[in-house]
Formats: C-alpha cells, sequence, structure tokens
C-alpha cells in the first residue's frame, strides 16, 4: 500500500455513504435498552413482587443514554464514511486512514453479516494498488484470511444502508469493467 499526503478529489459524480453520530447514538441505545434490561432483571432475580417499574424504567433509560453516549464520544470525529466517483472507490472505517482504490484495482466487493454489524469487504487485485492517505489514525483493516486480502469497512448503521451501498458500487464496478 502506497502511502500519501492526499487522496485524489472525487469527481463530480461522487456519491457519498456516511456513519452519522445521531443514528449511531440511536442505534446504540436501541442496542442497550434490552441489555440493561435483562441484567436489571437477573439482578434482581426476576421476582415480580420486587419490581418497581417506575423505578426500573429510570434506570434502564438513564445507563442507555449514558452508554450510547459513550459510544458516540468514544468513536471521536473519525467515523467511517464511503465514497464512489467515476475516479474510484474512497472509504475509512472509523478511526482509521482513508484509502483509494481505483476502479480497476478493485476485484470485488460484498457484505458481511446483516443489520447494524453489517461489514463491507472491498478485495483489491492488489494491496499494492491501494493508497492510504497519510494521516494521524489507525492503519485500514484488513482481512487476511481465505485467499485475497480484503478491506474491512462497517457499513450497518451507515445513511443511506447497505443495500444502496451494495448497489452502488455493483454499478460502478460494471460501469468500469
Amino acid at each position: 500500500m502506497a502511502t500519501v499526503d492526499l487522496i485524489p478529489a472525487p469527481a463530480g459524480d461522487a456519491v457519498t455513504f456516511r456513519l452519522r453520530r445521531s443514528r449511531l447514538w440511536l442505534r446504540m441505545a436501541l442496542i442497550l435498552i434490552p441489555v440493561f434490561l435483562m441484567v436489571r432483571g437477573i439482578a434482581i432475580g426476576l421476582l415480580l413482587e420486587e419490581w418497581n417499574f417506575t423505578e426500573t424504567v429510570t434506570w434502564v433509560l438513564l445507563t442507555a443514554i449514558a452508554g450510547a453516549t459513550g459510544a458516540v464520544l468514544g468513536a471521536s470525529r473519525n467515523l467511517g464514511w464511503i465514497r464512489t466517483s467515476a475516479a474510484g472507490l474512497e472509504f475509512a472505517a472509523t478511526r482509521r486512514q482513508p484509502v483509494f482504490l481505483p476502479w480497476s484495482a478493485v476485484q470485488s466487493v460484498g457484505l458481511r453479516f446483516t443489520g447494524p454489524l453489517t461489514e463491507l469487504l472491498v478485495i483489491p487485485t492488489s494491496l499494492n494498488a491501494a493508497t492510504v492517505a497519510a494521516v494521524s489514525a489507525w492503519a485500514p483493516r484488513v482481512r487476511r484470511r481465505s485467499g485475497a486480502p480484503a478491506f474491512i469497512v462497517d457499513v450497518g448503521l451507515m445513511t443511506p444502508g447497505p443495500s444502496a451501498l451494495l448497489a452502488e458500487l455493483n454499478r460502478r464496478l460494471v460501469a468500469h469493467r
């Protein structure tokens, strides 16, 4: 992978997919509410005579709000994004260095898992074809198992969504082959 100070500017037809803070916060809160409800139920021992509805709802909501806020603050400012344009595919996972791949260097793309844990796998023809921006962040996530290496980006919470992203990527791949 080549490291550069700047990634090429996107073409005028660029489509961007982003992980929005508000969506991340809401999803984290909705995931944490049932988790904390189970924890609270186990802590009480699920004895209905000891169940205080108001106290339980207050505790669950406050801890879920605190947990979701902590998750969003922990994600930092560098939330994940993907941009497709005529020039190629640009992407960065949360808190990772941005990567640029021209379409000729993209072998295939695919989704793994479902829901908020959906990941995009970008398989390049060669890791040397990737251009990585020299910014202060962690190196890009690369999966090196079962054959060709692949870049990994979490896309489950991105707007407009993983299925729209995959459709756009496949449209671009077909157009550039």
